[in-house]
């Protein structure tokens, strides 16, 4: 992996539940049309909290697809805020993103 130099800092990303969700939020909470489970946000927190898996869990929920709606990643030591950077391709576009967690 390259240096972090090479990542362009873009902000922070600050975590009140330990964890962090990557993913399309519109495939988790109010897709009744989808045919998924989490209508509001209480619903998805409560499952979240029983499906945590060290440290990494990818949802699921079936519909049109069992895997891949988003992941949810246990943010190092908790709480926090963590620094975000990202990677652009030679067209400025987005290629990849980093939250570090701990520097050490």
């Amino acid at each position: 992996m390259e240096n972090i130099e090479e990542w362009e800092k873009v902000g922070t990303f600050d975590v009140d539940a330990g964890l962090c969700w990557i993913g399309d939020p519109c495939y988790i909470i109010g897709c009744e049309d989808l045919d998924y489970p989490y209508l509001n946000w209480d619903d998805f927190c409560n499952e979240l909290f029983k499906k945590d898996e060290n440290g990494v869990t990818e949802w699921g929920h079936g519909g049109k697809s069992s895997q891949g709606k988003g992941l949810t990643i246990q943010t190092g030591y908790g709480d926090g805020e963590y620094p975000v950077y990202v990677k652009r391709n030679t067209e400025g576009v987005i290629i990849e993103v980093r939250i570090v967690f701990s520097e050490g």
